[in-house]
């Protein structure tokens, strides 16, 4: 087996998504950039473990400013939680070429076909 080339695989990621360390949702017709919680930074996520409210949690994944705009435009902190968590599902979908990977069929469905 051979090793796994992390420096392709940042500079692919930064490429396919413009920034190493975020990414994007959209909401209420605009896009907004969150902080990949895979790629933050140590300091990052020590300040994010030291957080005690969703309000808080989200300010961090947005930055004060964007977060004000984001309530702003109707949002609020659960739809920024949600978008961290559809973020993670489609990282955790992904095969090593960005493909879906394919969903897994229980033993009990495959039986009655």
């Amino acid at each position: 087996m051979s090793d796994i080339d992390m420096d392709s695989i940042l500079a692919q990621r930064e490429e396919a998504t413009g920034s190493a360390d975020t990414f994007g949702f959209t909401f209420a017709g605009q896009r907004w950039t969150a902080k990949d919680p895979v790629m933050a930074d140590d300091e990052w996520k020590n300040e994010l473990a030291e957080l005690s409210s969703d309000v808080e949690v989200a300010v961090h994944y947005l930055g004060e400013d964007q977060y004000e705009q984001f309530v702003a435009a109707g949002g609020r902190n659960g739809i920024v939680l949600l978008a961290v968590r559809e973020y993670t599902k489609q990282l955790q979908a992904e095969d090593s070429q960005g493909r879906p990977t394919p969903r897994s069929v229980s033993s009990a469905k495959r039986r009655k076909r």
